[in-house]
């Protein structure tokens, strides 16, 4: 169908392989046969040439050769290369920042819109969120559909449709002040097949247009800002999930959806950090926007009951290993290829589908992406069935003015540590004999040491022999009191339990 662009719109459309960075090719013509033979009588000339100096500095050098004199080859200083990318700012980091509160995103997906054309509104809005609740808040760049916006996280909303489903979709760049926006944004959608110099344009702050298609193809497509740097826009949440429904696909009696999207965190409260997204160093790999979002609030099923999980993996940069821990998927549907028993679905940027299964028992079934560098920062979320035990919250970090608990009564400063991390209610101690309350409140084993800073390491292997002091192997809920003698400088709590530390399960403190 045509497209109906609205007249307020004053942006000219551009091409959209400038769009995505993107220079045609020069194709110089080809010469002709004048030009052609001119030019190889140049060439054997420079060669000529070549051949006669290279006589001349040959009969030098024989000449010379006795001279005593030394030749010194200088080589180039090898280049140290880039800098390393700066680490995610804490929470701590983040004072006087003012954020929106998290609220868990709804993964049961969404009805198709009643009518003969399906009709969807998508706004921007730009707004100060976290994307992992230990971490320092970053700007967003979001969608919102039909009203319908995830504030508190980075994610956007499904968009969902029937195959042969006519579609309409109104863009709209920022619909109200409460939106916040502040520059050109625009709108890809994967699903369509329409000419992008006209449909894919940027369009002003305020301003919106109209964009009409057919949902010819089933599957789950992404749709995403193609404003440039593409990167960036992406990075910074503007992306989403559009499913459209095969004919006749039978029925389940639960479909969830998950978008898998990482996040490259700048100073707080600010835009996301560019050179992270070309060393492609993500600091929060998430569903639906949120760091473990799922694993603190697990998504509650039926033993038994099939489930249909709608996937698509974001980006923009790492692929996804999609596993569900205690199963094995009966049937995927990836990027058009129809599978079956499969224990993971491999998905690169933008690609999507879908995977169906059922939970023979009763229990917690942990979902991720099998890409564990990626899963501990923050891909990771649990099924939970009815009647199985309740998975125990994480406990919060403890405020700079709480008081101690039972355990901790006495302590200098009270530790905790979870999946993959360390927090104490202060990072600045005097030094001399300190009492320190340590609580494991993770689901796995944890232990707490302390090393000077910068700790020694080799392979993400804490080298124990630097140590000052070592506790006890934790399970999950236990407790202690470690003590230890500190002279002024610089330290590091860190879990000594083999890959935590490498995993980020550390926290700097001063002792004064």
């Amino acid at each position: 169908m045509a497209t109906d662009i609205h007249p307020e719109i004053d942006s000219a459309p551009i091409d959209y392989r400038a769009a995505e960075g993107l220079e045609p090719p020069e194709t110089p013509p080809p010469p002709d046969g004048k030009a052609w033979r001119e030019w190889m009588m140049i060439a054997v000339g420079l060669v000529g040439l070549g051949v006669i100096l290279a006589i001349i500095v040959s009969v030098f050098a024989f000449a010379n050769g006795g001279s005593g004199e030394t030749t010194t080859v200088v080589k180039p200083a090898a280049s140290t290369g880039a800098a390393a990318p700066a680490k995610a700012p804490t929470l701590a980091q983040a004072k006087g920042v003012s954020f929106e509160k998290f609220a868990k995103v709804d993964p049961t997906l969404p009805a198709v819109p009643p009518g003969a054309v399906k009709k969807f509104t998508v706004d921007v809005f730009q707004h100060v969120t976290q994307v992992d609740p230990n971490l320092a808040p970053t700007e967003a760049w979001s969608y919102a559909v039909n009203g319908k916006a995830y504030r508190g996280t980075a994610a956007s909303p499904p968009i969902v449709v029937n195959q042969g489903d006519k579609v309409q979709i109104t863009f709209v760049n920022g619909g109200s002040k409460k939106m916040a926006v502040n520059m050109a944004h625009s709108i890809d959608f994967h699903a369509a097949e329409v000419a992008p110099n006209k449909n894919y344009i940027d369009v002003a702050p305020g301003k919106k247009l109209t964009i009409d298609f057919v949902a010819k193809h089933p599957g789950v497509f992404m749709y995403h800002c193609a404003t440039q740097p593409v990167l960036m826009h992406t990075s910074a949440g503007m992306m989403g999930m559009m499913v459209v429904k095969p004919r006749n696909l039978p029925p389940v009696d639960k479909e969830l959806w998950l978008t898998q999207e990482e996040f490259y965190l700048g100073a707080p409260g600010k835009p996301a950090d560019m050179n992270k997204m070309n060393a492609e160093t993500p600091d929060v790999m998430a569903f639906n926007g949120y760091a473990n979002q799922y694993k603190a609030s697990p998504i509650t099923v039926r033993r038994g009951e099939r489930i249909r999980m709608y996937l698509l993996d974001a980006g923009p940069s790492k692929w996804s290993a999609f596993h569900v821990i205690g199963t094995v998927f009966d049937r995927t549907y990836v990027e058009g290829v129809v599978g079956h028993d499969s224990q993971t679905v491999s998905l690169a940027p933008s690609q999507g589908g879908w995977v169906e299964f059922t939970l023979d028992q009763q229990g917690n079934f942990p979902f991720v992406t099998h890409a564990f560098g990626d899963m501990v920062k923050g891909a990771a979320g649990i099924l939970h069935t009815t009647g199985a035990p309740k998975v125990a919250a994480p406990a919060p970090a403890p405020a700079a003015n709480a008081g101690h608990d039972a355990a901790a009564e006495g302590a200098d400063v009270t530790a905790t540590l979870g999946e993959m991390w360390v927090k104490a209610d202060k990072t600045t101690l005097n030094a001399g004999h300190v009492h320190i309350a340590v609580k494991n409140t993770g689901a796995t084993t944890h232990g707490l040491a302390i090393v000077a800073d910068p700790p020694k390491a080799q392979g993400g292997m804490l080298d124990e022999s630097t140590f000052l002091v070592k506790g006890k192997e934790l399970a999950p809920g236990a407790s202690e009191t470690v003590m230890a003698e500190l002279k002024p400088g610089r330290y590091e709590f860190v879990c000594f339990m083999p890959g935590h530390f490498a995993a980020g399960q550390k926290l700097p403190f001063v002792v004064k």
